[in-house]
């Protein structure tokens, strides 16, 4: 449980290398809110960037009042690096139109890889840093939330990649995924050797980018509407935040206005290991959509 101080909120980042590859150094920046006092050790949120897999930063400051509120929680927030592989596909001018799949299946992997390596550091550094090894929660945006995603379906079924960089029998305690979804490779059902940590779902219906439901073609993407067809009931503790309006805005817009539904998912279906099912549906008069985003965001205070 956490204690804020009536010290004023002072927040402590450091980065940290974790690997050089691709003939690129991965930090993460460890980000940790000193006034907030925990009763043992502080759980912790390894989080990646969204932007297509050729854009974005670990130190976006879109992110800065999702990382505060985590923090004032008492968690520590480790936003990370990972390789861009778009970008590097197109800098390397490997990408074309018969590879495009491929190519965005690489970064995918790449980007799982660099989530494990990331965490890791984290597990290695974890009495130094006192973090419990059991509350550690992967959270993205877009291409990180699709990162995240997948990196949980690799360790819930055990693959060669999880195998070769994370500890054996680590389990990562929660998901929470911003417009992101499950895309693995052709013909891929979506199956897990291990029941999965629970997963928080944000998505919009009308993404332009992410798969909402599920789609099979040169790849198989599975969105929230399909995991709760397939994964029904509380035996697979989850809850979907679902916009029937909202495009792929939702890839940032929760940690801007859904921090409570974020916090109940992190205290009731991650900390306390509640067996739940979740299924909320927003509709507004403004619905949530990159062409309303400025009647959407909080107004400055005057």
């Amino acid at each position: 449980m956490a204690k804020a101080s009536t010290a004023a909120s002072s927040l402590q980042r450091t980065s940290h290398l974790y690997a050089t590859k691709e003939g690129q150094q991965l930090f993460l920046d460890l980000i940790v809110d000193s006034s907030v006092k925990v009763t043992g050790k502080r759980p912790a949120i390894v989080f990646s960037f969204g932007g297509g897999w050729e854009g974005g930063a670990r130190n976006d400051q879109g992110l800065e009042g999702a990382i505060e509120s985590f923090t004032s929680m008492g968690y520590a927030v480790a936003a990370i690096d990972y390789r861009l592989g778009i970008k590097i596909a197109k800098q390397r001018k490997e990408l074309t139109p018969e590879n495009g799949t491929q190519m965005y299946l690489r970064a995918i992997e790449w980007g799982v890889e660099d989530i494990f390596d990331a965490t890791s550091l984290v597990l290695k550094r974890a009495d130094e840093w006192n973090i419990d090894k059991d509350q550690i929660v992967l959270m993205g945006g877009s291409s990180g939330a699709t990162d995240s995603l997948v990196a949980e379906y690799n360790v819930a079924n055990e693959t060669e990649l999880a195998r070769n960089h994370l500890p054996t029998g680590f389990r990562y305690a929660g998901v929470i995924s911003m417009a992101g979804a499950f895309w693995l490779k052709a013909n891929t059902p979506l199956l897990f050797k291990n029941k999965p940590a629970p997963i928080m779902f944000f998505h919009g219906a009308k993404d332009q980018l992410v798969t909402y439901d599920e789609v099979q073609g040169p790849f198989s993407g599975y969105g929230p509407v399909y995991y709760f067809r397939r994964f029904a009931g509380p035996d697979y503790p989850k809850w979907f935040v679902d916009y029937p309006q909202g495009d792929h805005i939702i890839a940032a817009f929760p940690s801007i206005d859904s921090m409570y539904e974020m916090k109940a998912f992190l205290q009731k279906l991650v900390k306390e290991r509640q067996q739940l099912s979740i299924h909320t549906v927003e509709e507004g008069k403004v619905p949530k959509t990159f062409q309303n985003a400025a009647q959407l965001l909080p107004k400055p205070a005057k």
